[in-house]
């Protein structure tokens, strides 16, 4: 399921965005989406947590504009998918900075609308086959990790340590929850404190896995479909 976004001050632009979506929808020619809806970008900054995939974003919105909002999220490493909507074109050189997909300008067409969409459409699809974003609420920061830099997830009393190439980053979550967000991808238990990514495995030896200079001991319990989902990876 992709989860769209859509933030615009102006209620008469949102309602055209939304019934764009509808008809796409119907259409049939997209796969599944959902989509919220949010007039003022502070409110969407109090509630995202990482989640939409793809942001359609209005650059001209007070408190605080829709380039700003796009900064924000690239600097705690959001990879969504950002589209602009604005009536001033001048902001096209600084969406390079954001890596924004596109610039809609307004009053929008549904035609460009929707080949616009199609393209972050396809870009989503792409990125979600190869990795996957997690939102980790440290006591410094919240800050959004790709799957593929995550190492392996350790339990710590009520806390996971996420080690990842970048440092480790501790958080109070559940490690059945993590599981969850990151089934399909490289990612299997062996044992009940460690979600080891296969890809950064170095070796087995005995009841041993070893992950860089780390040594994680396997359970009985899933030592087999560990080598298992190792061996099948490394094929």
């Amino acid at each position: 399921m992709i989860r769209i976004a859509l933030v615009d001050d102006n209620k008469k632009d949102l309602s055209v965005m939304q019934k764009y979506l509808q008809t796409a929808a119907e259409s049939g020619s997209y796969a599944e989406f959902t989509v919220e809806t949010f007039t003022d970008s502070m409110e969407f900054v109090e509630v995202y947590d990482g989640k939409y995939d793809i942001l359609f974003l209005d650059i001209e919105m007070p408190h605080l504009d829709g380039m700003e909002l796009a900064k924000r999220l690239r600097r705690i490493g959001s990879d969504c998918c950002i589209i602009f909507i604005t009536n001033m074109p001048q902001y096209a050189v600084q969406g390079y900075e954001v890596e924004a997909l596109a610039y809609l300008i307004k009053p929008v067409r549904f035609f460009h609308f929707s080949q616009v969409l199609k393209k972050a459409f396809e870009r989503v699809k792409k990125r979600n086959a190869e990795d996957k974003s997690i939102v980790i609420n440290s006591r410094q920061e919240v800050k959004v990790v790709s799957s593929s830099s995550i190492r392996y997830i350790e339990v710590e009393s009520h806390n996971l340590i996420f080690h990842t190439t970048d440092g480790d980053l501790r958080t109070r979550a559940s490690l059945k929850a993590v599981e969850q967000q990151l089934e399909g991808m490289s990612f299997c238990r062996c044992n009940s404190c460690y979600l080891v990514n296969l890809r950064y495995v170095d070796s087995i030896v005995g009841g041993v896995v070893r992950v860089g200079e780390d040594e994680l001991l396997m359970s009985r319990h899933k030592k087999k479909e560990f080598v298992e989902q190792y061996m099948k990876y490394t094929r």
